[in-house]
């Protein structure tokens, strides 16, 4: 299950994303409102935990909270709309090759002046 709420009363993190899973709670604190990767991720051992945390250190109350779809087999738990890697460069890790699902189709996404877009509609 995921969850995704608007934070209240932090000047860096806007928004949190929740993965409830049998693992554990991962929450993943994202810098902006647009889908893209977290800045990070913390583990939790129950629901109960982490949405208290959430309420101490973003100011989320439950009725902020927003399911979203969990995202298919191999994407990453950090973005809205299913997103997976395709590529990572060892010797920089930071650069990763990604696809995008958009309508039923997979689409190489990149980022541009901030924002991810199409690569083969640049």
């Amino acid at each position: 299950m995921r969850k995704i709420a608007k934070t209240r009363n932090h000047s860096q993190i806007k928004q949190i994303i929740l993965h409830d899973c049998e693992r554990g709670v991962y929450l993943f604190p994202c810098t902006s409102l647009e889908d893209g990767f977290a800045i990070g991720d913390e583990w939790y051992e129950s629901l109960e935990i982490a949405e208290e945390t959430c309420s101490k250190e973003y100011g989320i109350t439950k009725n902020d909270w927003n399911t979203i779809p969990d995202s298919p087999e191999g994407c990453q738990q950090d973005w809205i709309t299913p997103v997976r890697v395709i590529s990572r460069n060892i010797e920089n890790p930071h650069e990763v090759r990604l696809k995008k699902q958009v309508n039923g189709r997979w689409m190489e996404i990149e980022l541009k002046n901030g924002k991810w877009v199409d690569k083969n509609n640049l």
